[in-house]
């Protein structure tokens, strides 16, 4: 950015102190004594010096004073972000250690309902100790068996539960989702199974009024377009579109938007909110011709604005669109210019003070990114032609604000996804438009659902437009080379990608050859790394014991090949092999992979009859009896065994495993039951055998 921007935006410069202090504080979260007094002093010092000219203390454009800023606001957000993690506080529900089992809480959100389970948020409001009720704080996820009690259940309805809360445990194989960090963002460390007879309803409900409304509303219009015969995929994307509305959303639509570059249609953002904002801004067009009418309309489209985003779940994104929209009313209405740059730094400011995790979440850094590039980024390519067509001059609007939305976001796509859409230009010509339209349709088809005429072709109209919007989204995916899968690249390589785009627009901004040199420079570093890292992944020789409830799964990796070993379940199930290993697979490098359920031979690689020689490294995997007893039959000695891998619940002792083998380490995959391994375990610390349990402590990975 120009220094111009920079003076003109001071919001910019004091939030990137703001921002660091709450990066330290997540990931060095540690509280000091004194905290609070040393941040009163710099805040005295600092208002001393503004407020009190007598004092002849010249702090303009002063290094000093510049730091002592900075300074107060690092510390301040690190404090802010400390006294809202939850886990930390006193009382929180997880620091009465006694046999706690009864808790009192209440639900902060309505139900997600799944197949067999209902899962919400619960806010643990006293825990039962010594038959006392005592206050407590903090959050849970529990799960609820899905049934009608359940089923009846509201937010804000208020529960007794009888609950044993464990800590939600961490990824359990490597590369793969860290569910456990995603919910400590959002101050959730424990989760809870309970049955029917597990809890009871107290009777009372102390939701928030205003959510309870828009909850109801939300729900009163999601039965509107059921009235009017949307249903399936049409009332799906629909109601996410327009409402927030997800929990109908299946696996396969959210893959296919993912794969076109288009799954932020299906997440309430800018968009939504602009043409809301739009909506009612005309519908109040007659408070500019009265007295006072800029600020009462200002007022009331404030409120509009959060009352959709209420309305449709308060996402980040939402959010951040909302927040910025409230300070561009605020500044119309009293007739002042506003710097965007500005106005995004403020609207930050707001929602990380209110929630400062809410800068660990996904959406919230790419609806921010995405809006400063299109901001800065968008103007720069625009100008490159001058289009005097205006249907043409459209058309290569919406081409350029695409570009320069992927321009901004596509390395944190990269380091998140690991994937890119390379016909996203094409999707996002379709989708913009055709979403557009459904929006506009949609409002209407709800504001006059009491219209029996209008509505019925409204209808029709909002489920061809959703149709459609499928269709081509569906019709993209299938395109040769659709989609780019399998990038892997490191958060030190995301920030040195980012430092490059910076460097060129600035190169073609100012044309100063240092710009240039500069990029090349940080080009040739991330060229370097890839090299070192292609060199590492070409020496790789692994074996990995995945956990995967309910089976087996073992990974035998050469260079950039592998062999994966596993039943044929597991094999043809896509979306577990996405979730659980192959993300694993990208960050290795991995470009030639086989998944086999039989006996293979290869140069490394030979398993015959659950016999296995990789490499130097011998394996036997022990799934019944017979197979200890034809090892038996065909040596007169044990065995002479790396490791024995026990799987499938066989019924055996491990005195009779060692009588065949003798080995340095026996391991229990995910396919055996918690009681057998447990058994196992007290049979091999009698027999001080070393062992290693998948189920219990994450997948094995073995570097040969």
């Amino acid at each position: 950015m120009h220094l111009k921007i920079w003076n003109q935006a001071p919001l910019v410069r004091l939030i990137l102190p703001f921002l660091t202090g709450i990066i330290v504080a997540v990931c060095l979260p540690v509280q000091f004594k004194y905290v609070l007094q040393f941040i009163f002093v710099l805040v005295l010092i600092l208002s001393a010096i503004i407020i009190f000219p007598k004092l002849n203390i010249s702090y303009k454009n002063s290094w000093w004073f510049g730091l002592l800023i900075n300074s107060t606001l690092f510390c301040s957000s690190y404090q802010l972000t400390i006294s809202k993690t939850e886990k930390l506080a006193a009382d929180h529900f997880s620091k009465f250690t006694d046999n706690t089992t009864f808790v009192y809480a209440k639900l902060t959100e309505p139900y997600h309902e799944k197949t067999n389970s209902l899962k919400v948020v619960m806010q643990i409001i006293a825990v039962k100790q010594n038959n006392e009720w005592k206050h407590s704080s903090g959050k849970a996820m529990v799960y609820l068996k899905k049934d009608t009690k359940a089923l009846q259940l509201k937010y804000g309805d208020e529960l007794i539960l009888k609950a044993n809360f464990k800590e939600i445990p961490p990824a359990q194989n490597p590369g793969e989702f860290d569910y456990k960090s995603f919910l400590a963002f959002h101050n959730i460390f424990h989760q809870a199974y309970l049955k029917s007879n597990d809890w009871t309803y107290s009777g009372d409900n102390s939701g928030n009024p205003i959510i309870k409304c828009c909850i109801s509303l939300r729900n009163n219009l999601l039965n509107t377009f059921r009235a009017n015969h949307l249903q399936g995929e049409e009332f799906a994307v629909g109601a996410a579109l327009l409402l927030g509305y997800v929990d109908q959303l299946d696996a396969d639509i959210i893959s296919s938007y993912a794969n076109t570059g288009a799954l932020h249609i299906l997440s309430v953002s800018g968009l939504h909110v602009a043409i809301i904002y739009v909506v009612f801004n005309w519908l109040l067009f007659f408070f500019d011709k009265i007295k006072y009418g800029n600020i009462i309309k200002a007022i009331l489209l404030i409120l509009f604005l959060w009352f959709y985003a209420a309305l449709t779940g308060l996402s980040p994104s939402v959010l951040r669109a909302a927040a910025m929209f409230s300070f561009i009313v605020i500044a119309k209405s009293f007739n002042r210019h506003t710097n965007i740059y500005n106005t995004l730094a403020a609207s930050a400011f707001l929602l990380l003070t209110i929630n400062p995790y809410l800068i660990m979440d996904v959406g919230f850094q790419l609806s921010y990114i995405a809006v400063l590039g299109i901001v800065y980024i968008y103007p720069k390519i625009y100008n490159w032609f001058e289009i005097h067509n205006s249907i043409l001059n459209q058309i290569w609007a919406v081409t350029v604000v695409s570009i320069a939305a992927q321009i901004a976001t596509f390395p944190l796509g990269l380091y998140y996804f690991h994937q890119f859409p390379n016909y996203f230009l094409l999707t996002n010509f379709i989708v913009i438009p055709v979403s557009t339209l459904i929006i506009y349709t949609g409002i209407a088809l709800l504001a006059l659902a009491k219209v029996s005429i209008a509505v019925i072709y409204l209808a029709q109209g909002f489920s061809y437009a959703v149709w459609f919007l499928n269709e081509s989204v569906r019709t993209i995916e299938k395109w040769p080379y659709s989609l780019a899968q399998g990038i892997s690249i490191t958060l030190m390589e995301t920030c040195l990608i980012y430092t490059l785009i910076i460097l060129l627009f600035y190169y073609f901004s100012k044309r100063k050859s240092h710009y240039l040199m500069y990029a090349l420079s940080i080009a040739v570093i991330i060229l370097c790394m890839q090299i070192k890292e292609q060199s590492q992944q070409y020496q790789q020789k692994k074996l990995v014991i995945y956990n995967i409830p309910k089976t087996y799964a073992i990974d035998f990796i050469s260079s950039k090949r592998n062999v994966l070993l596993t039943d044929s379940i597991l094999a043809k199930n896509e979306s577990s092999l996405l979730y659980h290993i192959k993300h694993y697979w990208w960050n290795l490098g991995l470009n030639e992979t086989k998944i086999i359920s039989e006996n293979i031979q290869t140069k490394n690689l030979n398993i015959r009859n659950n016999f296995i020689l990789f490499f130097n490294t011998r394996i036997l995997i022990v799934s019944d009896l017979t197979i200890l007893k034809k090892a038996l039959a065909t040596s007169l000695k044990p065995l002479i065994l790396d490791y024995i891998i026990i799987s499938k619940n066989p019924i055996l002792h491990i005195q009779d495993v060692l009588k065949t083998a003798q080995t340095n380490k026996i391991i229990f995959d995910s396919s055996n039951s918690d009681y057998n391994i447990s058994k196992w375990k007290n049979e091999c610390a009698l027999l001080k055998q070393s062992y290693y349990s998948v189920k219990d402590e994450g997948a094995l990975v073995v570097d040969l």
